[in-house]
């Protein structure tokens, strides 16, 4: 069902098979000389075939068709090369844009394995070949052209400015209108679910941090709605803010009271002693996406306690490993 829920924007829900989110929200902005897609969904038929409708019923003429990627993964890029093949131009960020085209044209499995091998998780039992991320991906480079944060683009009375918000990915971006306080916001603020911060390598250290200072950066903006990827828009976005920030503190609480002082833990030994909102009776029964999203927002936490001084880091045989300070 299309709603709008905002003068001008229009939003529908198009499923995503075999992914734990289920659905993403086609956030569509029709304006008299174009109209804005804000995210796609997977390359899958059954996405195309929703997303296309939900387009059709909202008459949209696709030779005035503009595609906005928040960042890069792929239930929001997936389908991006079919717009792109019509002759729709694709925006993104340069920092996530060139991931997206590294990844569409030799996805990087090497660095997977040695993710797994760091978090102390078993490569053949991840299922990589089958991941959304490989299934689901555009199959085609893509003509981006560039968005990035401190840009402005313009839909009619829309004035945006491309809001830098790092932590979901690294070029992870908004779309925040001063005037009439909202923000298209990817997956940065997401209700009642939390947005998965994940590591991603040593050259973008404490990514926890990050995202933990866009939320505080956002805060400070003058905002009443908050256009989330996933599940309900947001109409409160100031107390959601405050609640993910709470969320991710007893989230560090929790890693801490895991660990027994005087011992190393890798990634795995601490992602399998906290809790997950997933109806598996243990670790065993994850399936490996879910495996590979807790591994990484396990790692996210320990290295922003070892950025405070609170753990210690260190490598052994490719494997990370925490141990309390004190």
């Amino acid at each position: 069902m299309i709603k709008e829920v905002y003068p001008k924007v229009y939003t529908f829900s198009v499923d995503l098979p075999e992914s734990p989110l289920k659905q993403i929200n086609a956030y569509v902005i029709k304006g008299n000389d174009k109209t804005v897609l804000v995210d796609t969904a997977f390359h899958h038929d059954l996405c195309q075939q929703q997303l296309l409708a939900g387009l059709n019923e909202l008459e949209v003429d696709m030779n005035h068709l503009e595609v906005i990627l928040t960042h890069l993964h792929v239930d929001h890029t997936g389908l991006a090369d079919y717009f792109a093949n019509l002759g729709c131009p694709i925006y993104a960020s340069d920092v996530d844009g060139i991931i997206i085209n590294k990844n569409i044209l030799e996805p990087d499995y090497q660095n997977f394995i040695d993710t797994c091998r760091h978090y102390g998780l078993d490569e053949h039992e991840m299922d990589w070949a089958q991941s959304p991320n490989v299934l689901y991906r555009c199959k085609q480079a893509l003509p981006l052209r560039p968005l990035n944060p401190g840009d402005t683009y313009q839909v009619d009375d829309f004035s945006f400015k491309v809001i830098d918000l790092i932590g979901h990915t690294l070029g992870h971006i908004g779309l925040y209108d001063k005037e009439k306080k909202l923000i298209f916001s990817g997956d940065t603020i997401l209700d009642p679910i939390s947005p998965n911060i994940c590591y991603w390598t040593d050259q973008t250290p404490d990514i926890l941090g990050s995202y933990l200072n866009t939320l505080t950066r956002l805060k400070d903006l003058e905002l009443d709605l908050a256009f989330a990827a996933h599940r309900q828009v947001i109409k409160a976005p100031k107390q959601r803010l405050d609640q993910l920030q709470l969320h991710h503190q007893e989230r560090l609480d929790e890693v801490l009271a895991a660990m027994e002082p005087g011992r190393d833990y890798s990634v795995k030994d601490v992602a399998t002693q906290i809790s997950w909102r997933i109806q598996a009776k243990g670790w065993q029964e994850f399936p490996p996406a879910q495996k590979w999203f807790a591994a990484g927002e396990t790692m996210a936490h320990l290295e922003h306690l070892a950025s405070l001084s609170i753990l210690e880091m260190k490598e052994n045989q490719q494997v990370f490993y925490f141990r309390k300070i004190n």
